[in-house]
């Protein structure tokens, strides 16, 4: 389980490519969207989410996947339906398992995601967008705003904390 922070999901273009960052040209918002930037992007999404014990605290989630879109889609559908009665809270989401779906790649899979409970939002997750300004369509030429710099892998790896406090948190 984790915390999904819909209310600030974003939406864009997004373009994945091995050994460099990821590029993104970010929609002004949910209901306006930003020029395809070129070849190779496909349509996504940027959410922030939460679990200290699955992720370490908060992590950027974001994917230009048809499956997963459609997941987070119907989701999103969920959390609108919901969010009134719940009072400004964080819905806490289940991923239940996976269907498979053929298309042209193959088998892929989609998950299966639920709103299980709604909680107060922890103050590891802020009430923020998880884009920078930067990344967001502005009505100019989309290329030059999707440009991402390559940012190269760390010199050595990180040392792995000695204890874990993740496995005390329930998310």
């Amino acid at each position: 389980m984790f915390l999904l922070d819909l209310k600030n999901i974003r939406t864009g273009w997004l373009r994945f490519r091995e050994g460099q960052a990821p590029e993104r040209l970010i929609d002004p918002s949910l209901d306006r969207t930003a020029p395809s930037p070129g070849e190779d992007f496909k349509r996504g999404f940027v959410v922030s989410a939460f679990s200290q014990k699955f992720f370490g605290g908060t992590v950027e989630f974001a994917s230009a996947s048809i499956h997963l879109s459609n997941a987070i889609r119907d989701i999103y559908a969920k959390f609108e339906e919901q969010q009134a009665k719940n009072g400004g809270k964080v819905p806490v989401v289940e991923c239940t398992g996976s269907d498979p779906m053929k298309d042209k790649y193959g088998t892929n899979y989609r998950p299966r995601l639920e709103i299980v409970k709604w909680v107060d939002r922890p103050a590891e997750l802020p009430d923020a967008s998880p884009v920078d300004d930067a990344d967001v369509w502005k009505g100019g030429a989309p290329a030059a705003a999707a440009k991402a710099a390559h940012v190269p892998p760390p010199s050595r790896p990180q040392p792995a904390p000695t204890t874990d406090p993740a496995l005390e948190t329930e998310f």
